[in-house]
């Protein structure tokens, strides 16, 4: 677990909302606190689709950033910014395969839950902390490792500026 505290909040933001940098993740959860508290549960209700809609997504069990950032940014937008927006994030399982793949982890994907990015803006500050989840107890922590250094370098590839805390 690594956190890092972004220091040009409006660049990040614009590349959150108003960009695809975060489009490809999967949402897990969210809250969004403005004049009233939201609550995102970012699991797809498969009920809502024809099994050849299904069929056809690339992350059935989870909805992508791409699909609720307009609605997440609807309910931000205003004259004031939200006192509160956590937003996880979780890499797709074809993106844990790639990680997994690089770190040499001696691990199946199966028995990695998530590879999360906690995004957190609260007080003006906004802090992105990463996560690894297993099914299981796992000593081996070389994936965590390289799941860490991944999103320092989509950060930096990004031109978002952090100190590393």
């Amino acid at each position: 677990m690594v956190a890092f505290q972004i220091k040009e909040v409006k660049n990040f933001m614009a590349r959150l909302f108003k960009q695809d940098d975060f489009d490809a993740f999967a949402v897990k959860e969210g809250q969004v606190q403005t004049a009233a508290g939201f609550t995102i549960n970012g699991h797809r209700s498969h009920d809502f689709y024809t099994p050849e809609e299904l069929e056809e997504l690339s992350e059935p069990d989870f909805m992508l950033w791409a699909e609720l950032k307009p609605l997440v940014f609807a309910l931000i937008r205003g004259a004031k910014t939200p006192q509160m927006l956590n937003i996880v994030l979780q890499l797709t399982k074809e993106n844990v395969q790639v990680v997994l793949v690089d770190s040499g982890a001696k691990l199946a994907v199966e028995e990695i839950a998530g590879a999360y990015l906690n995004v957190k803006f609260q007080a003006g500050e906004l802090m992105v902390v990463t996560g690894v989840g297993f099914h299981s107890f796992v000593m081996d922590k070389t994936f965590e490792r390289e799941f860490d250094g991944w999103v320092k370098k989509f950060l930096v590839g990004r031109g978002i500026a952090f100190d590393e805390m």
